[in-house]
């Protein structure tokens, strides 16, 4: 069959509108599906950018995880010292690290899929003319993002945080609700471990009797008081004298010091550090040292200062500090050498125990078991309900 030249040149068009067609409907198609890919992409952001959504449903799921990170039970071990003065804690920072660390490992996969993430993140958080600006948070929240998708960015990971991130709108953070919190926190435990040692050694204090526990500094010896029942009191002295249970003891009574202790005093307290510190380092006892030319001088005629030195410098990391060490420590020895080491009272710490548990004495703050109502005002007070 002959085909004429109009019947191919018809052909030749209809072929080229074929492709034409076939052509922009792929391209469509292809930008349909990036569309669609960058509408994912950005809804998936939405939720992580504001984590109530993904991570943190509200203020309350906060709350239960603050309440729950620290909800621990003692178990005995076995090992002597059973006390501990500073047992883990999850501090509302800790907590935020935690959530802010699952958030933004996932938006930086995200922004590293991008051909210019730094660029794609500036647009989300500085670009109001950009398709992918987030306009749904607060312009706190975007510096935020801002700062913490860059902190993953360029180091891999995040070393610190900007807090004001939208993952904690509608959360109050305290500080000083935080560091109470984790007193009573501190006292449960040591409360906790107190009674695996009562329970090892098989002694049972009569209910509503209340005993004061006295512990001297450096040695850490045990006095108690309260009852006439003299074998209790010697039980007691004796198994918190086990291990380091008296010493731990006694820094959780100091750590648990408020403001207005009475038994704080600011001269009793340098003593007992400068002391320590000489003891620790150089297994001398400050109280048993002569005094010659002002300056604490060991048995065998050398100064403690010198001692101290000498011992420091054996260590490879307080080697770089010993000069620092040398002029607070030797400070405070002239100081005590020149007052006379009983002129200052030693810095003796007490609390009471009753019914289960460990009572601050002489402070208004106290965080014993049933002690803490004034807790919950301070929370009250600054807009929490943890």
């Amino acid at each position: 069959m002959r085909l004429n030249r109009q019947y191919i040149r018809t052909q030749l068009m209809v072929q080229n509108m074929l492709k034409e067609h076939a052509s922009k409907t792929s391209k469509t198609r292809s930008s349909h599906t990036a569309a669609v890919f960058e509408k994912s992409s950005a809804e998936g952001l939405k939720q992580l950018n504001y984590s109530k959504d993904r991570i943190v449903n509200n203020a309350g799921s906060f709350s239960r995880l603050y309440q729950t990170a620290n909800n621990r039970t003692v178990a005995d071990t076995g090992e002597e010292t059973v006390i501990r003065a500073n047992n883990p804690y999850e501090s509302q920072s800790d907590i935020c690290t935690k959530i802010l660390d699952e958030k933004y490992s996932r938006i930086n996969a995200i922004n590293k899929t991008k051909p210019d993430p730094l660029g794609y993140i500036k647009d989300k958080y500085k670009n109001p003319a950009s398709p992918y600006f987030r306009s749904d948070l607060t312009a706190a929240e975007r510096q935020a993002a801002y700062d913490n998708e860059t902190e993953w960015l360029f180091k891999g990971k995040a070393q610190s945080y900007n807090l004001q991130d939208a993952a904690f709108r509608n959360v109050s953070l305290n500080g000083e609700v935080d560091a109470e919190n984790e007193k009573i926190y501190q006292r449960s435990q040591v409360n906790q471990q107190l009674h695996i040692l009562l329970d090892r050694f098989q002694i049972d204090i009569p209910k509503d009797t209340t005993l004061t526990i006295s512990i001297t500094p450096i040695d850490y010896k045990v006095k108690v008081s309260g009852t006439d029942d003299e074998e209790l009191i010697n039980q007691i002295e004796k198994l918190l004298e086990t291990g380091e249970n008296s010493k731990e003891l006694f820094l959780h009574i100091m750590k648990s010091l408020s403001s207005d202790s009475a038994q704080y005093s600011p001269d009793a307290y340098q003593k007992y550090q400068t002391a320590r510190e000489m003891y620790e380092v150089t297994g001398y006892h400050v109280k048993d040292l002569e005094v010659i030319d002002g300056r604490f001088v060991t048995p065998d005629g050398r100064d403690l200062l010198d001692v101290y030195k000498e011992e420091l410098e054996k260590d490879p990391v307080q080697k770089k500090t010993v000069n620092y060490a040398l002029a607070h420590y030797g400070s405070q020895l002239g100081k005590l050498a020149k007052a006379g080491y009983d002129s200052i009272p030693d810095f003796i710490l007490s609390i009471d125990y009753s019914n289960g548990s460990l009572r601050d004495i002489g402070q208004k703050k106290t965080y014993g078991t049933g002690d803490t109502a004034w807790f919950e005002n301070l929370k009250r007070q600054a807009g929490m309900n943890l």
